[in-house]
């Protein structure tokens, strides 16, 4: 008879389970959802791509930089995209609701573009990270001043030739 008992007193608390769908649910801060880019902070660098378990983020090269798709309905939400950004510019939110009807499921991509930089001197495209992501192979001075005056690795190598030259002479 104990499991009278049991029932009469559950019928007196208060309920256990959220409202959900009549009234918004809680989720908590720690709940992996959407996967959100900055795309200021993108440089398209495909380590997104590269970890994504799913194959979820697909990158193509466009005339202006890097479009970065996120496709919502493939993704499994891991978060190894956001773990694994060098710039910090992936982000997982606690949106949850993704639901969406059967003919829509292709537009449950998120599209951003990291744009190129260009050399000042011969106007080549370049992928040089912005803020304070910056090659490993430059050294010293060289890192502060690709981001305010970006050149390829050939123009680098003139202009470090002509300002040996003017201190030989």
């Amino acid at each position: 008879m104990g499991f009278l008992r049991r029932i009469v007193s559950n019928l007196f608390k208060p309920t256990q389970t959220e409202a959900f769908p009549f009234a918004p649910p809680t989720t908590p801060e720690s709940y992996r959802g959407k996967v959100v880019v900055d795309h200021k902070a993108c440089v398209g660098c495909s380590t997104c791509a590269q970890v994504c378990v799913s194959d979820a983020i697909r990158l193509q090269d466009q005339p202006d930089g890097v479009e970065l798709i996120i496709w919502h309905s493939k993704c499994t939400f891991c978060g190894l995209c956001a773990f694994y950004c060098p710039t910090d510019a992936m982000t997982v939110t606690n949106e949850w609701a993704l639901h969406h009807p059967n003919d829509q499921k292709y537009a449950m991509a998120d599209k951003i573009v990291a744009e190129h930089m260009v050399c000042i001197d011969c106007g080549e495209r370049l992928m040089v990270p912005q803020e304070d992501v910056i090659s490993s192979s430059l050294i010293g001075s060289a890192r502060s001043s690709q981001r305010e005056e970006p050149r390829c690795s050939n123009c680098r190598r003139n202009e470090k030739a002509r300002q040996i030259r003017k201190v030989a002479l």
